[in-house]
This record gives C-alpha cells, sequence and structure tokens, in this order.
C-alpha cells in the first residue's frame, strides 16, 4: 500500500542520513521528497537536536614528536605502508581508499581530505564512494598547516566545504600575522588573506583542529588563537584565548564545541584528566582583547590512580602509574558530547564518560581482523556525520 508524501517524508526524517542518501534511488518521488528544500531543513533541525551519532574508526596519520603533523605526510621518505589506512570499529565497514589519492590530512563532518603535499589534493567521501580533485594552489609557500571543513547546507543536497592552508610567505616577518590561502568549493579558486592577532606572537605549536566550521591553533601550547571565516566584517581577525590553567606542564590536550557553541578543553597533565568549558560573554567569544585563563571553568576532574583502581581494564597500568612510565595521550572530546573523552594508553584506545563515570575499550579491526594501534602512529577519529549534506559530494 502507497503512503502519502506527508507520512513518508515523517517516516524518512527518522532515518540515518546514510540510508536516507540510499533511497533516492528507489524513485523519483522519493528523490524529489528528500531533495526538496522543506525535507533538508526539516531534517537538519531533528538532527541537530536529537543526534547522538557514533565513533565509525580511525583514520592514518603520522606522529613526529608526538605531536600530530598530517600536512607532511607526502613526504616520499616515509615507510612503505598504504597511503591512507582506516581502522574500523568492530562490525563496521568503510570504503578502501584508493592509493593514488594519496595520504590523509583531515577529515570533516564525513568528508576527508587527503592527497600528496605541496600542491596535489582531493576531497572524498567514504560512504559514497565519491572524491574530486582541487586545483592545485597558485603560491607553493613553505605550509605550516592544512585543514579541512565541511559547511552544512540545509536548502540543498550539496556537501559545501573549504580547504585552509596555513602559510609562511619569505617577505612576512610580521610576528602577529599569518598568511592563510582558502579553497572553497563555491568557488572553486583558491584565495589569499592575512590573518591579524589581538596581540601576541603566532608561533603555531599544531595544526588547527576544526570545530563547528571554527579554526582553532594553539599557540605555544599557552594560547588558542581562533579563526571563524564566516563572520562577517571580522573575517581577517584572530581571537586570542588563554588556555585555562593547570598546575602542571601538559602532555596533551584536545578541544570540541557543543552544539550551543561553548568551547571545551580536555587536558592530560601526567596525574589527571581535566575536562574544562568556556562560557559565552555578551558577544560571544569576540572581544578586542585576550581571554584570560580565568573565564574557564572546570567541569570534570579525575586522576589516573583512581582510573587504574576502579576500571579492571587498566589495573594491570597501575605499577607503570607507580613508576611514572605511563604514557596517556588525548585524541578527542566526543562532538556530540564533550564530556565523553577518547584517550590511549599504549596500542590501545579507550573511551572515558565523565558523566556516567564508565569506561570501555574501543574495539577496532583492520581486513577484518582485530587490531591494536600503532603507537608511533597518529589515528585521527572519524565519526559519523549528523546531516544528509555530507554524505553529497558532487
Amino acid at each position: 500500500m502507497d503512503v502519502c508524501d506527508d507520512v513518508l517524508l515523517e517516516i524518512l526524517a527518522r532515518l540515518p542520513p546514510k540510508v536516507v542518501f540510499k533511497f533516492r534511488c528507489v524513485s523519483k518521488r522519493w528523490n524529489k521528497i528528500i531533495n526538496s528544500p522543506f525535507f533538508l531543513r526539516s531534517y537538519g533541525e531533528r538532527r541537530k537536536g536529537s543526534f547522538a551519532g557514533s565513533l565509525l574508526g580511525f583514520m592514518h596519520g603520522f606522529m613526529q614528536n608526538k605531536t600530530r603533523y598530517t600536512y607532511t605526510c607526502g613526504n616520499p621518505h616515509l615507510p612503505s605502508k598504504p597511503p591512507i589506512r582506516i581502522l574500523p570499529l568492530l562490525g563496521d565497514q568503510i570504503f578502501t581508499v584508493p592509493s593514488k589519492l594519496g595520504y590523509f590530512i583531515s577529515a570533516s563532518n564525513g568528508l576527508v581530505l587527503c592527497g600528496h603535499q605541496p600542491m596535489t589534493y582531493y576531497v572524498m567521501n567514504l560512504l559514497t564512494k565519491k572524491w574530486v580533485s582541487l586545483p592545485s594552489p597558485h603560491s607553493a609557500y613553505e605550509v605550516k598547516s592544512i585543514e579541512l571543513v565541511c559547511e552544512e547546507s540545509t536548502t540543498q543536497l550539496v556537501a559545501n566545504y573549504k580547504v585552509v592552508r596555513t602559510c609562511i610567505p619569505s617577505d612576512l616577518e610580521v610576528d602577529n600575522k599569518l598568511t592563510i590561502q582558502t579553497y572553497s568549493s563555491k568557488t572553486g579558486k583558491w584565495a589569499e588573506s592575512i590573518l591579524v592577532a589581538t596581540s601576541n606572537p603566532l608561533s603555531l605549536c599544531d595544526p588547527p583542529i576544526v570545530l563547528n566550521g571554527v579554526f582553532h591553533w594553539s599557540v605555544f601550547e599557552k594560547y588558542i588563537a581562533v579563526y571563524d571565516s564566516n563572520d562577517i566584517g571580522r573575517e581577517n581577525h584572530l581571537q586570542m584565548i588563554k588556555n585555562p590553567p593547570a598546575e602542571r606542564m601538559l602532555v596533551s590536550s584536545v578541544f570540541s564545541r557543543s552544539s550551543d557553541g561553548l568551547l571545551w578543553c580536555g587536558y592530560y597533565t601526567g596525574l589527571s584528566m581535566q575536562i574544562w568549558t568556556l562560557p559565552k560573554g555578551e558577544n560571544g567569544y569576540k572581544r578586542s582583547c585576550n581571554i584570560p585563563a580565568k573565564d574557564w571553568s572546570l567541569v570534570h576532574t579525575v586522576t589516573l590512580d583512581s582510573l587504574c583502581n576502579d576500571y579492571s581494564a587498566l589495573s594491570y597500568l597501575r605499577e607503570e602509574l607507580k613508576n611514572g612510565h605511563l604514557d596517556l595521550y588525548m585524541l578527542a572530546l566526543i562532538p556530540w558530547n564533550p564530556l565523553i573523552v577518547v584517550f590511549r594508553i599504549d596500542e590501545t584506545i579507550f573511551l572515558y564518560n565523565a558523566e556516567s563515570k564508565s569506561m570501555e575499550t574501543v574495539r577496532l579491526r583492520y581486513h577484518d581482523q582485530p587490531t591494536i594501534v600503532p603507537f608511533d602512529d597518529y589515528w585521527h577519529p572519524y565519526f559519523e556525520s549528523p546531516f544528509l549534506s555530507s554524505y553529497a559530494l558532487q
């Protein structure tokens, strides 16, 4: 028995994006409904309010001095490993990437940036098995970092995205300015601009972390430089945020943004994991001066000693903890719940929920066989996209 359009729309709106995307092929009628601006808008609003997505797996990168340097992955002298490796969670299957697309660089909202540095790039969708090549940038500057950001559309089934390269031209010696090259899928072109910090020299420690389309750089491991390319009138402005206060030298840190736009930070100090959040002011995070460390609020802290005592999965690490030989690295705060921490100890990855105070071991597979995570490599968490438009790459 056939159903009316209103009932069909309601049924489709309750399904995950991967399923809805495939249902466009059922008939012309279904394709028209799914591509309609009304359905895309209502579907996006529903997913924003109720999304509790999943961690699909990890994309392989490289580590240098325990810091992520994915943008150097085109180096021909790297070990002869598959250009892109994916470790999916148990039971999940992720598309195998053609070797010609090069090495993993970045991921955003369901899309992946890969290629051969410094001038060849591809953007691909692992679930739809589609990819596109980007034109080469106009200038081959020294590249400090490169990152992808996928912008959601609620009116059309198109994945709009930007690729941002942080560059160091030889003639730019002003220490509070930064040159960036931005490729936009809307224009199909690269554009160049200068970012200016509110104060402080810009010695960026790591590639940026892109959260809800906003770029976050670590500066001297003391500040966060925040850049929102969609902020009309302030598109060349870098807001400097002082890191949360820490009693010890930081071993690792991660950032996230919650659905209400609040900035979150996770710290590992060698003795404990801490989760902080930064309340907004009247104008959000936009100020004419630096945001001080005292503005952060500590939400949760857990000591390594209590983790080893409370969870049998870590009981074997007690002796290493006592001897100070425990290597722990925070990998991510889950996007849909910043109180869930993804961290690794040696070759094992864990999920710790600060709300329920529960922890579980992440089970991974490679070539359909259980696997561990090589300790010397960087593994970028790859999350399910909450929206339908990220599943299209046209």
